[in-house]
């Protein structure tokens, strides 16, 4: 029984990482298409192995949004976002290879960020048993090779940042993109929506480099995500109030960049 078993393990594990590597090609053919992709819940949990990840870590990785300190560095003087920050490197051979950064501030140009670029923001650290989630680690570096298969010339390593957000609206108006549209300024961005709770609003946008609308969505399903090549697109997401008595809204930001981390 046992022998059978772990047979029908492997198996399932073969034919999920077929599945993945297909979907994983579908969508960087979308993002070299159009600029972006959305990502369908069933999508995303293929392409992160969630049959890997245990309950456990699971609910470990969902839980960390709920000690997330306030954004001190909001230039409109809101307390309405709550964030962690983390750096890394992911470099390609045989397997990705995870290189955890010491600490380093956020930094944005105002060229991309007008509102809080140009000076050096220094969040709380993404907490060590976050970084060691396997499903923290797997989202990061599996979409971290979907961004590589829709380069031309398959980076080789990525210069990373993570941003946990929670956006709050029991105070007021939550802002997800207080800065309006924009771009990161890296090459790639994914935007995990992994909680939205008792909120009206929060109504994405995506243009093209010109401002012609692209794609105009609101992220429900926890797991679903936008996929965007930051060259091609800028987005934005609308203003949103509390329609019940926990307005929130819970979001992993992923950016990935070849030539260095961004720097004065």
């Amino acid at each position: 029984m046992e022998v059978e078993t772990n047979v029908k393990s492997r198996l399932t594990a073969h034919i999920g990482a077929e599945v993945a590597a297909r979907i994983r090609t579908e969508v960087a053919a979308r993002i070299r298409a159009q600029g972006f992709a959305i990502v369908s819940a069933q999508e995303v949990q293929a392409i992160v192995a969630m049959h890997d990840v245990s309950a456990l870590q699971h609910a470990e990785f969902i839980g960390s949004w709920n000690a997330l300190p306030t954004d001190e560095f909001l230039a409109d003087g809101g307390k309405y976002r709550f964030r962690r920050h983390a750096s890394l490197r992911l470099a390609y051979e045989r397997a990705p290879q995870w290189i955890d950064e010491p600490y380093r501030p956020h930094w944005q140009p105002k060229t991309y960020n007008k509102l809080h670029g140009g000076v050096f923001r220094t969040f709380a650290e993404v907490k060590p048993a976050t970084t060691a989630n396997l499903l923290y680690r797997n989202i990061v570096s599996e979409f971290g090779a979907v961004f590589r298969a829709a380069t031309a010339d398959e980076a080789r390593t990525w210069f990373v940042e993570t941003h946990q957000f929670r956006i709050d609206a029991r105070s007021g108006e939550g802002r997800p993109t207080p800065e309006g549209a924009h771009r990161d300024g890296v090459d790639y961005v994914l935007l995990l929506m992994l909680g939205r709770r008792d909120i009206e609003g929060a109504v994405t946008t995506i243009y093209d480099n010109d401002g012609k609308l692209l794609a105009e969505f609101m992220l429900h399903e926890p797991f679903t995500a936008m996929l965007l090549d930051d060259n091609r697109v800028v987005h934005a997401t609308t203003p949103f109030r509390a329609s019940g008595q926990n307005p929130e809204r819970d979001t992993l930001v992923v950016t990935y960049r070849r030539n260095g981390f961004l720097q004065p």
